[in-house]
């Protein structure tokens, strides 16, 4: 699916309906995303979100099985979430001292090895210092293929190329939790993340072999003034604030949304457990269908205009979770919702791609990933302790919901930190 130039492809003199739609969407992802490396990259992740995909789904199974306690399981997800707050900003120099490339490659080994250690611990701490060293390496595979999109892609379609990003991991967590839904009734639980560490080891191999050497090195036109002097750390976290506010909810609802939404589902609505591993699926099913819209309109109209919007979706949909008792009915609102939310993601970074110079992409994603880490660190201690224990499994929703509330006011607060914003009102648009 690589994509070697802009050049247009041959159509036939008087095309049919029936083939016009599809090659018109071939040229336009072939005309915005020209780079092969960029594909390489989506490939790359599309495989290795399916591994994602089912060690996610399966996690939360094998340690209720274990008979683990609500908070103790969200102990777990802080521990990978504190791996995260670890390397987040190491991650940056070590990207500028060995390339993306290399760190891609590295990082993705490390976590295989790590999801394939996982179930086999018997104790609690192990499995926290597992998931911390796992933290440590997904950050690494996150910011490695951050700073490779947001350096490589044009400046008017970086939400474009994120929400392929997003595209490649939502599809991969579907094929993922779909995967482990069908193993769960065929095999043991270990057996799962078994074979997802080999599904993360291949995507390893083909990021090695098919990136090209010179990847690490921007070749899009870029914004900005490459040669103004570097801001500080601070400065530079205050301008990319409202991304990082979003990454920040997304790491919070991510981490305590796989692991207590499948717990609500059986213990409130007396769902089976093997079947809830379908809720990672059928959201990232969502994404699959909404992010890249998404993405074209926010590349349009504003980044943070679109991201507010999916951020008031996902609160309606929380709450609706309430009086919803058919599992149909809540997969249909896991589709709408959890698609919305998820789609989020990719907004933030092409936001924060918008805001920073490029020359500031290894530290920008640094500090992004930062607050995605603390979300994760923070989330599933809060929802766990604090509220699924100490208030009840439906306590969580509310929970959600008020978290996606203040990303709404947030963004609406700091709505001029977009550049699509100034764009207007000095009277210019992004192409379409």
């Amino acid at each position: 699916m690589a994509a070697g130039g802009t050049r247009q492809p041959v159509l036939d003199v008087v095309p049919s309906r029936r083939n016009r739609a599809p090659l018109s969407l071939l040229a336009t992802f072939r005309t915005r995303i020209p780079d092969r490396n960029l594909w390489v990259v989506y490939a790359t992740t599309w495989v290795l979100a399916t591994a994602y995909g089912l060690a996610l789904a399966t996690t939360p199974l094998v340690l209720h099985e274990r008979h683990f306690s609500g908070s103790q399981i969200g102990t777990t997800a802080s521990w990978f979430g504190a791996g995260i707050v670890g390397f987040a900003i190491p991650s940056g120099a070590v990207i500028r001292r060995f390339g993306a490339r290399r760190t891609l490659t590295v990082c993705i080994l490390g976590y295989a090895a790590m999801i394939g250690l996982f179930p086999f611990l018997p104790e609690l701490w192990q499995i926290g210092l597992c998931r911390c060293v796992d933290g440590a390496f997904s950050v690494g595979v996150w910011v490695s293929c951050e700073t490779l999109i947001l350096a490589r892609a044009h400046p008017e379609h970086k939400a474009f190329s994120t929400s392929v990003y997003a595209i490649a991991t939502g599809l991969g967590y579907f094929v993922g939790g779909g995967l482990s839904w069908a193993l769960s009734h065929a095999t043991s639980y270990p057996f799962i993340f078994v074979v997802a560490a080999g599904v993360a080891a291949l995507s390893s191999a083909l990021a090695a072999l098919k990136l090209e050497p010179e990847v690490d090195a921007p070749t899009g036109p870029a914004h900005g003034d490459p040669s103004a002097p570097a801001r500080g750390w601070l400065d530079l976290a205050w301008r990319i604030k409202t991304s990082s506010a979003a990454t920040f909810c997304t790491g919070f609802f991510q981490a305590s949304v796989v692991i207590f939404l499948p717990l609500y589902l059986i213990e409130v609505k007396h769902i089976d457990g093997r079947d809830t591993s379908l809720v990672t699926a059928v959201s990232a099913a969502g994404m699959l269908v909404i992010s890249n819209v998404a993405g074209r309109i926010g590349d349009r109209r504003g980044h943070l205009a679109v991201l507010r919007t999916l951020a008031l979706i996902g609160l309606v949909v929380m709450l609706s979770f309430v009086p919803l008792t058919g599992f149909g009915a809540m997969l249909a609102a896991v589709l709408v919702g959890g698609g919305c939310l998820a789609s989020i993601p990719p907004l933030s970074l092409a936001l924060q791609g918008a805001i920073a110079d490029p020359s500031e992409y290894a530290r920008s994603n640094s500090i992004f990933n930062v607050f995605f880490a603390t979300g994760l660190l923070l989330g599933p201690f809060v929802t766990g302790r604090l509220f699924f224990d100490a208030l009840g499994p439906e306590s969580i929703l509310y929970l959600f919901a008020g978290l996606w509330g203040a990303l709404v006011v947030v963004g609406w607060v700091f709505r001029h930190d977009d550049p699509a914003v100034a764009r207007r009102a000095s009277g210019r648009t992004s192409p379409a």
